[in-house]
């Protein structure tokens, strides 16, 4: 079985595509995730062939950069149409909590930090006290946030500045079992968020006067 990962949920992305010509890429970004992840993957897809089979996508879906992991969805969605393949989502920290059983720290923005545990539960919190007294009780957390922010907020933590990589997309999904799989594939693709999406409604439509 041939697979493409793509993990752009983070400014330190990755494409790991898994097949006889294995490639591996990565790159570091802000917001233009797309200048880098299109060119690494016309290389994956050059090596595999015209005629290769693409049995699968894995797509991190964060919970993090909502513009790279976007722009990751949506080549997912134009390689799938093209290759026949399925894309499925895996949460970008699943792979480290499910194999280590932490939770992993993110910054929540407006002061709130979020928790993700394996499974794709999220536990947000309105203050850093909450999660300085989990680190006092010794619970094993870890972050992608540098350590010099976690220290600004006094959260210091051993495992920080963590990576996730579309390589652990690919380990990670061939360790399941195939009913986990296809729990995984029965769900949408779509963003992780979180905190629900905030949408604003505009005071006045545009055909009201």
């Amino acid at each position: 079985m041939n697979i493409l990962a793509l993990e752009c949920s983070s400014p330190h992305a990755s494409i790991a595509l898994q097949a006889p010509c294995s490639v591996e890429r990565s790159w570091t970004a802000e917001r233009n995730h797309d200048a880098f992840l299109f060119p690494a993957l016309q290389d994956c897809l050059q090596s595999l062939g015209e005629q290769g089979e693409l049995s699968l996508i894995l797509v991190g879906t964060g919970p993090g950069s909502y513009g790279g992991v976007r722009v990751a969805l949506a080549a997912a969605a134009g390689v799938a149409l093209v290759r026949h393949s399925r894309v499925v989502p895996i949460p970008s920290w699943e792979p480290l909590a499910a194999s280590t059983g932490c939770r992993v720290l993110s910054d929540a923005r407006r002061g709130g930090w979020a928790l993700y545990s394996s499974g794709g539960a999220i536990e947000v919190f309105d203050s850093a006290d909450p999660v300085r007294l989990l680190i006092e009780r010794g619970e094993d957390l870890r972050s992608g946030e540098a350590h010099f922010l976690l220290a600004r907020a006094g959260l210091p933590l051993q495992h920080a500045g963590l990576i996730p990589t579309a390589r652990q997309l690919i380990d990670h999904w061939l360790s399941l079992s195939s009913e986990r799989q296809e729990e995984l594939a029965a769900k949408p693709a779509e963003p992780l968020y979180v905190r629900p999406p905030h949408i604003t409604e505009a005071k006045r439509k545009p055909w009201e006067f």
